[in-house]
């Protein structure tokens, strides 16, 4: 595995958790009830939009590197 992948991963589960603490938060604590609904559906959003583009990321880079391999491998199969 890259090294930078490493560093994304560390970076989706930090904003995940912490999104997860807002949700756990925002729930036990209570409160106004228009108050706790826009923390869920900020925190909801968040993880969504970051999932979303964490997995289109990987995809795109996947597929980008399959690309870059199959290019070296008909390269060298050239006189």
């Amino acid at each position: 595995m890259e090294r930078g992948w490493k560093y994304r991963r560390l970076m989706v589960f930090t904003i995940i958790i912490s999104c997860l603490g807002m949700l756990f938060a925002a729930l036990m604590i209570g409160g106004n009830d228009m108050v706790v609904l826009a923390v869920v559906q900020a925190a909801l959003g968040i993880i969504i939009v970051v999932a979303g583009g964490y997995l289109g990321f990987a995809s795109w880079d996947d597929k980008n590197k399959a690309r870059e391999i199959l290019d070296g491998i008909r390269r060298e199969g050239q006189p």
